[in-house]
């Protein structure tokens, strides 16, 4: 069958071919993700293969653009609850056989929801490549959304749920989203809450099947020791036939702006204050959002850091600090997030935006800015030591726009340069207006 599209990444160029037109563009030489191979299939299926010889596991991961973002009013918590289906079971294989088939082989399976998309992988033994594809592809195309198994798996969402507010600093960056994002369709709890979940039956979970997993809507990668021309061929032969549709209107969020901080803390009984000040920041696969990788290594990532040196090491105000920009399909987050004695909040808040307005107003040095582009080189090696590694960081570029910009991403925070930073901070990271959101002790500090 006549392909779309097909482009092939080599050593020095890419030449992205479609029907109507062509676009040359060049790729960083040094990328270890090179050579890398990409098919699209007529009716819109993206597949991307990287060949790891002497690496004898293969990863099969499919992306569905399709998150909590995509939640139909009224029933939060949809793509997660969906996700939590998936592999339950087809007309060819009953509940649990599908995991039962999967470790057979030697491998394992599981999936995972965001606020943009949903992912699905199998890793496995190479030589059962191919089987470990057909599997995914049954319960891609044909899962049966038992009604006894979805009031079966709501229960357990229901305990995530419950147990995930238990998890401070999960349950903080879940309430910074919510606040940071309030209005907009990244505001929706990835799990959903528990009224809205009772909405979502085998009727709603097959329209939303309907409606977002269709081919033109998915991303296959496929790593590890394959041969690139034999995962096209068999991707061709699962999901060629699967018709393309229209997709349904996602509503536009454009960034907040905040004029102001905002506040919002709960009492439990612990020890100490977990503390994130959240920021609007732009979407991933930015310029900015490069910039905001590099200033969150300069601020708190490392003994190094700026905030580590002053706020544990001088002052000696807090017992743990990081910082970290959060990018998505849209716009994205950067984070500041410590722990400490509830006394010396308000020295911390002072410091951080003392450090803050110190970015804005002079460029970083060349010692900062040598140290960040080290940090940001080895962070993507270490995220991508294995070929599930490299198929999550593949899978999450496409879909957040290119692949290219996973191949190109060590030479993009290379090339941030301390005027980039400098612009990014006055950008977004303004030291008075920010979302401050605190778990403390029961009896500490008030706002």
């Amino acid at each position: 069958m006549k392909r779309k599209s097909v482009f092939c990444l080599l050593l020095l160029a890419v030449l992205l071919c479609s029907q109507t037109a062509a676009l040359a563009q060049s790729v960083d030489p040094d990328s270890t993700f090179i050579p890398l191979y990409m098919q699209v299939l007529e009716n819109g299926l993206r597949v991307i293969v990287k060949e790891i010889p002497s690496y004898p596991v293969a990863t099969v991961n499919m992306w569905v653009d399709a998150g909590s973002k995509d939640d139909p009013e009224g029933m939060s918590g949809m793509a997660h609850f969906f996700e939590h289906l998936l592999f339950m079971g087809t007309p060819t294989r009953q509940a649990g056989q599908i995991f039962r088939e999967v470790e057979a082989l030697g491998g394992y399976a599981n999936a995972g929801t965001s606020l943009d998309y949903a992912t699905y992988y199998i890793v496995v033994p190479s030589e059962h490549v191919q089987l470990a594809m057909e599997i995914q592809a049954d319960a891609i195309r044909n899962s049966v959304f038992d009604q006894e198994e979805i009031d079966r798996e709501r229960m357990v969402i229901h305990e995530e749920i419950r147990l995930g507010k238990d998890i401070i600093n999960d349950h903080l960056t879940d309430v910074a989203l919510e606040k940071l994002f309030a209005g907009t369709i990244y505001a929706r709890p990835i799990a959903g809450t528990m009224e809205e979940l009772a909405n979502i039956n085998r009727e709603e979970m097959l329209d939303f099947h309907a409606r977002r997993y269709v081919p033109n809507n998915m991303v296959l990668v496929v790593t590890g020791n394959v041969v690139a021309d034999e995962i096209f061929a068999l991707a061709q032969e699962l999901y060629g036939d699967m018709p393309a549709k229209a997709l349904p209107a996602r509503e536009y969020s454009p960034l907040p702006v905040l004029d102001s901080v905002v506040y919002w803390e709960q009492e439990r009984p612990i020890q100490q204050s977990y503390v994130i000040l959240a920021f609007p920041a732009p979407a991933s696969n930015t310029r900015d959002g490069a910039a905001l990788n590099m200033a969150s290594v300069i601020l708190a990532n490392g003994r190094s850091s700026r905030l580590y040196r002053q706020l544990i090491e001088v002052e000696r105000v807090v017992n743990y600090v990081t910082s970290f920009y959060w990018g998505f399909s849209d716009m994205g987050m950067f984070a500041i997030y410590a722990e400490m004695d509830p006394a010396n909040r308000d020295r911390f808040v002072e410091i951080v935006r003392a450090e803050l307005q110190r970015m804005q107003d002079e460029p970083v040095s060349d010692d900062d800015l040598r140290r960040a582009r080290s940090m940001a080189r080895s962070s993507v090696a270490f995220a991508t030591e294995s070929g599930a590694d490299v198929a999550m960081f593949l899978g999450e570029a496409e879909l957040y726009g290119n692949v290219l910009d996973a191949v190109n991403l060590s030479k993009t925070l290379e090339q941030t340069t301390a005027a980039d930073i400098q612009r990014a901070a006055q950008l977004y990271l303004n030291p008075d207006a920010y979302v401050h959101c605190e778990i403390k002790p029961e009896g500490g500090n008030a706002q």
